[in-house]
């Protein structure tokens, strides 16, 4: 699924968002993300791909979820369907996923069981938290070295 297929939501309760245009299957590919651009800082708008930040129009909108419906996968630069996603279903991700740190923190607005309440990064959560979720090796190497050192 490339860019085309995705569909804008504006004016959620939330801000804007994008959907899938139609039924993608879990495992599936839902939109490549190598025509992104490489930002000269990171922003509430960009993805950290393990120590550089990414933004363009298929990451600008995908919105954090604490139960996603997709992840973003920084070494191949894709965002993977988890799950079965149906057409119009707004597409998400977990954001300590790819964010150590976030540039600007928020509240939690998903609604989701297990909800974690404030959104402001990998190095905030508790390892019981992170273990549900995939991490992209970047976050899953910061989280080993803080292990390591013992905090």
């Amino acid at each position: 699924m490339q860019s085309d297929t995705l569909t804008p939501l504006h004016d959620l309760s939330y801000g804007n968002g994008v959907a899938a245009a139609y039924d993608v299957a879990a495992g599936q590919v839902v939109t490549d993300l190598g025509e992104c651009i490489e930002a000269d800082a990171p922003s509430i708008y960009t993805i950290d791909v393990g120590g550089r930040h990414i933004d363009g129009p298929r990451v600008r909108h995908l919105n954090h979820s604490c139960d996603p419906n997709t992840h973003v996968d920084t070494v191949r630069l894709q965002v993977v369907a988890l799950r079965p996603i149906a057409a119009g279903e707004e597409l998400t991700f977990f954001y300590p996923s790819t964010e150590w740190e976030m540039v600007g923190p928020f509240a939690c607005l998903c609604g989701a069981d297990r909800c974690i309440g404030t959104v402001s990064g990998a190095r905030d959560l508790p390892p019981e938290v992170l273990e549900r979720y995939a991490l992209n090796p970047h976050i899953a190497d910061l989280l080993a070295g803080r292990a390591g050192s013992g905090r």
